[in-house]
């Protein structure tokens, strides 16, 4: 479980959402299409066990809800439960994920067992939580700040020609860029085969082959095997690798030119390559767009 809050979730499908709430931290993450898109800090149970852990999902949505223990009506600034309620399907609740009464809790081990947000937090989340969105509650020590990727345009280039990765996401994740393993095998001309069996993935040429499982370091290069600098990672069911692992498989050169966000990937044999890429035309212009699609 505590992968999936360091990393883009595996196998999340498109457009979808979810949140992962990390009590011991009092954190809250909203992911989006498999990539984490915000961290909220949250206060929960006074003790651990007030505020239970495990997967939950989004079961009813109210504006205002009053506080009927207290009777105090939806709307009024003395409401514990602040401006939105998220109920969940956790057992033995009612639970929930809400506003407060009381900002300085937040942060804090407070509550009866239900997650507080700030109200503005809460705001915001209401209205991209759909009714169903699965709510995962752990106990560890990771940061979710320390999932956070890097989703803004990135521009790619194969031999100095612009390359439209339409149906892909490209991200960074702290400067490293990830870059889907099919479309660089099309661009390369590999075989890519995926064995659900095995869950792995083959790269091959000729009588070369790699073996790589997302979410694992070590590869099987021609039956070798080997460390990878950077593990691949599995979002909406494609495997995305960093330049590093990129020179470990294929017989190319890449640069990565981090101020502009662009990224420049040669074949050995490209008669095309340039040592200085201010020589690239002007027009060589690539908008990734903001969904992945395989």
């Amino acid at each position: 479980m505590s992968f999936f809050i360091f990393t883009p979730i595996a196998g999340a499908t498109e457009k979808s959402k979810m949140i992962i709430i990390n009590k011991k931290t009092n954190q809250l993450g909203f992911y989006e299409d498999g990539l984490l898109s915000k961290v909220f800090p949250v206060a929960t149970g006074r003790q651990r066990s007030f505020t239970p852990e495990g997967n939950f999902r989004v079961i009813n949505k109210q504006l205002n809800p009053p506080y009927y223990k207290k009777n105090i009506p939806g709307g009024s600034p003395y409401n514990p439960l602040g401006p939105r309620w998220l109920g969940l399907s956790a057992p033995g609740g009612p639970y929930g994920i809400h506003g407060n009464s009381n900002p300085a809790s937040i942060g804090t081990y407070a509550s009866n067992g239900c997650i507080r947000l700030f109200n503005n937090d809460i705001l915001w989340l209401y209205e991209q939580v759909p009714l169903g969105t699965p709510v995962i509650i752990v106990w560890n020590n990771i940061n979710l700040n320390e999932g956070f990727v890097d989703t803004k345009p990135i521009k790619l280039y194969f031999n100095n020609e612009s390359i439209e990765a339409n149906q892909f996401k490209l991200f960074s994740k702290q400067d490293k860029p990830y870059l889907p393993l099919k479309l660089l095998c099309q661009l390369l001309d590999y075989g890519l085969n995926w064995d659900n069996t095995a869950s792995t993935v083959s790269v091959t040429k000729s009588d070369f082959i790699t073996q790589l499982t997302p979410n694992e370091q070590t590869a099987i290069i021609n039956g070798q095997t080997s460390s990878l600098a950077d593990i691949p990672l599995l979002v909406d069911g494609t495997t995305f690798v960093t330049i590093s692992t990129v020179k470990q498989i294929f017989n190319v050169d890449i640069q990565w030119h981090s101020e502009t966000r662009e990224v420049f990937l040669y074949s050995i044999e490209s008669d095309k390559m340039l040592t200085d890429t201010t020589q690239r035309p002007a027009e060589w212009i690539v908008n990734l767009p903001d969904l992945i699609n395989q």
